[in-house]
């Protein structure tokens, strides 16, 4: 498992994961998932009102790339892509600092086929 990835599920198999901006906590039972800026200081996801996650449809952690992608929904075509942190990686600089959440339809408009 990455050092990404926090090598112990929390008692409600919770996923962290640390991007460079976030840690990005999992709910896969449930399928909710939760963004919190990396500043914040220790909490417990099991005490946070559901009104602070969101849904998804799956997530898939690219290992190669160091990158956390969330599918929004089932056809795919909202999207999330985070750069996980790691040492020396290069992410971390201004350019990289923020999660960005891509419609697919406005790709297509900016990049006709």
């Amino acid at each position: 498992m990455s050092e990404n990835v926090k090598s112990e599920l929390d008692a409600d198999s919770y996923i962290r994961l640390v991007s460079c901006n976030s840690e990005w906590v999992i709910d896969e039972p449930r399928r909710l998932y939760l963004r919190v800026p990396r500043d914040v200081k220790s909490f417990n996801p099991r005490n946070l009102p559901r009104n602070l996650w969101s849904e998804y449809s799956h997530f898939t952690v690219d290992q190669d790339r160091s990158e956390l992608v969330i599918y929004l929904n089932a056809e795919c075509s909202r999207i999330i892509k985070a750069h996980l942190h790691t040492q020396g990686h290069g992410h971390c600089g201004e350019d990289h600092r923020q999660a960005y959440t891509i419609e697919m339809s406005q790709l297509k408009e900016e990049f006709p086929s």
